[in-house]
């Protein structure tokens, strides 16, 4: 009886010894199979610092995430991000569906405009949804950014351009897609954010991602956007650089399975376009560049909103969504209203409305 416990005893020893290698083992195995998958791109590598399993409440977590173009001929990362969590939802899974949350700490994602393509980054034309996918097998109910950030650098100007919209605050719920899972299948998202140096900038949309074409109804509005901060962006992109001033932004636009109609509301603020000190003598603007500017200032003073002392227009956009129409001649009437009969309020009208937000096509997937 006695050696028969005494094997008994080494059996489950030696499986508690196999667990807790197995245990151990799994984050280091867990962290080669994300940076084999973060580095499937052509153009793109990527490596994660740590991985942290929390087996007993179905999550894991990344720390110090990056993205970076392979050639290494450019500085900055696409994407980084501190902390990454993903975790399963108990509540959804006693509904028999797998379904979880995502967690994002101190992403960045960087855009670069260098003189070459290898020196430039974009990210575009890579399928990272599928290499999301293979991280987060799941369907995904709740995703939510903190401190995020959004750069644009180009690094052969002078001075270089490097701009960002930062301090990001984001949240997308209900993005489930069933109604076994959810009342609607309408998803809701919430974002803030700081430009530059001043300014803020507020998001709120709701999108059905049961359509085959895109159904959405989004709201933007930047308030106290400083110019001049867009300095070096504006000398090098426009024919004209801005001295002083600063931009509120209204829009609203809504896509109807592919159909869109909404406006553009920008709204100047005491702009300064041209100044002898800052564009002749500072800068150095030939005759040239500094009659551009010149007649760029006096087009800005005549049509500016002299109480107010503001220049803004309303720009309608209706068509279809990959190559919506613009009114010149209603942004231009615009104009004129706003300058000689009533300043506009750089609010969101609520004038849009998606009317068939929550209804689902006949041909979208159940």
């Amino acid at each position: 009886m006695k050696q028969v416990k005494k094997r008994i005893g080494y059996s489950l020893a030696g499986l508690l010894l196999a667990l807790i290698a197995v245990r151990l083992y799994l984050p280091y195995a867990a962290a080669n199979y994300i940076n084999t998958t973060l580095s499937q791109s052509d153009k793109y590598d990527g490596r994660v610092g740590d991985v942290d399993l929390m087996l007993w409440r179905g999550a894991y977590s990344l720390k110090y995430v990056l993205l970076y173009k392979a050639n290494g001929e450019v500085e900055r990362p696409l994407f980084k991000a501190d902390y990454v969590e993903f975790t399963l939802s108990w509540s959804q899974l006693m509904k028999g569906a797998a379904v979880g949350r995502v967690v994002v700490n101190g992403p960045e994602i960087n855009f670069v405009d260098g003189n070459t393509s290898e020196s430039s980054q974009s990210g575009k034309d890579e399928n990272w949804l599928s290499i999301a996918d293979q991280l987060f097998p799941l369907r995904i109910d709740k995703l939510a950014i903190n401190d995020g950030k959004i750069a644009f650098y180009n690094p052969d100007t002078s001075p270089v351009i490097d701009i960002a919209l930062h301090d990001i605050q984001l949240e997308i719920n209900n993005l489930v897609n069933s109604d076994n899972l959810s009342d609607t299948r309408v998803a809701t998202a919430k974002a803030t954010g700081q430009t530059a140096e001043q300014g803020t900038i507020s998001l709120d949309a709701k999108l059905n991602p049961a359509t085959k074409a895109p159904t959405f109804d989004i709201d933007i509005q930047a308030d106290n956007v400083g110019l001049v901060n867009f300095k070096n962006l504006l000398d090098t992109y426009a024919p004209f650089d801005l001295e002083a001033g600063t931009l509120t932004l209204a829009a609203e636009v809504a896509s109807n399975e592919g159909k869109v109609k909404g406006y553009i509301k920008p709204i100047l603020h005491n702009v300064e376009v041209f100044s002898w000190k800052g564009d002749i003598e500072r800068d150095g603007d030939g005759l040239i560049e500094g009659s551009i500017e010149a007649l760029s200032a006096f087009v800005t003073e005549l049509f500016e909103n002299q109480s107010e002392d503001q220049v803004a227009t309303r720009i309608p956009i209706e068509g279809d969504l990959s190559s919506p129409d613009t009114e010149t001649w209603a942004a231009f009437t615009a104009i004129l209203k706003n300058a000689f009969v009533k300043a506009f309020q750089g609010n969101v009208e609520e004038s849009i409305e998606l009317e068939r937000l929550e209804k689902v096509d006949n041909t979208a997937e159940g």
